[in-house]
């Protein structure tokens, strides 16, 4: 018995000092993403897409408000119930395409989000991978989502040289 726990000592030992040191670095993404050549443009396009979705949303809403005031003037003039009903079930149509139309254009622009930015999210992490494996770094944090970080090199510039940004 002792035997077997003197040579797993020994074991120990001799792993414990061939063990490499985990080397830890950190990178503020936020900052290096909106400095990254072309962002600039996927974000106008993006700005584009949301205020093209809000203009024809905005044209739904104006279009249910002409026809909630008509359906007041004809509930105020003394229209028929008949009548009343085919105006009431026009608004309820317009407002369920007015919601649905929020959800689909909330999701389109998340799409839209992704397709525009993905590239440039797979550029980054690709230079974050090379810039660790040339350094060889364990592991490589986001700063944002550190709350301490004190045996930990800061990479972002690394990062920005490998991409080309200054």
């Amino acid at each position: 018995m002792k035997k077997i726990s003197i040579i797993l000592v020994c074991l120990l030992v001799s792993v414990a000092c061939f063990a490499q040191k985990a080397k830890f670095g950190h990178v503020d993404y936020a900052e290096i993403m909106k400095v990254m050549p072309g962002i600039d443009t996927a974000q106008t396009a993006l700005l584009n897409y949301q205020k093209e979705l809000e203009e024809v949303g905005q044209k739904m809403v104006t279009e249910f408000k002409q026809k909630e005031a008509a359906y007041a003037q004809l509930q105020n003039s003394g229209a028929s119930a008949a009548i009343l009903k085919v105006r009431e079930d026009e608004m309820m149509k317009l407002y369920k395409r007015i919601q649905e139309f929020a959800a689909n254009s909330e999701a389109d622009l998340q799409a839209k989000q992704v397709a525009l930015l993905q590239p440039f999210q797979d550029k980054l992490l690709d230079a974050i991978k090379k810039v660790a494996s040339n350094g060889n770094y364990t592991y490589i944090f986001d700063i944002t989502t550190l709350a301490f970080h004190a045996e930990s090199d800061n990479l972002t510039n690394a990062v920005k040289t490998y991409l080309g940004i200054k």
